[in-house]
């Protein structure tokens, strides 16, 4: 890779890496108001494959049909992320108090391309299980009190 292009590619991480943390501020804000039915959760990503951990908190919005938008703020070693996706109910999934959802969070191919994530929420603790073509790991979150 050329010099030029490492520098255009690290660039363009660390805009997205530290771009985003006001608007999640703000949601995180805003949910502990309970503005939108919006509710906080706090705890960690696990990498199963890289076996590294961070530390998650994510802000869950209800939309029509039972789906969800989740916001996370995912951090590891120096750096944070954030990103947002819908999590979509999964039909016919498990019939106790639990629910199940789906999602899929794309990112450009170096990264990993499309991670996908299959999770489970009822009232305190929101846990997911992710994979890619780079990695797969965990989610675990307990919810916030407002």
């Amino acid at each position: 890779m050329t010099s030029r292009l490492f520098c255009r590619v690290t660039m363009a991480v660390l805009a997205g890496l530290f771009g985003g943390c006001a608007s999640f501020d703000q949601h995180w804000k805003d949910a502990s108001a309970g503005h939108n039915g919006a509710t906080r959760w706090n705890g960690k990503w696990i990498s199963e494959k890289h076996h590294e951990d961070g530390h998650l908190r994510c802000v869950l919005e209800p939309q029509k049909g039972n789906n969800r938008v989740a916001h996370f703020h995912a951090n590891w070693v120096i750096f944070s992320s954030n990103f947002d996706m819908t999590l979509e109910p999964v039909k016919g999934g498990p019939r106790h108090q639990a629910l199940a959802y789906r999602g899929t969070h794309d990112l450009p191919a170096i990264f990993g391309g499309a991670y996908h994530y299959d999770a489970t929420i009822d009232g305190r603790h929101f846990a997911a299980h992710y994979t890619s073509s780079y990695d797969y790991g965990t989610f675990a979150l307990e919810r916030v009190s407002p």
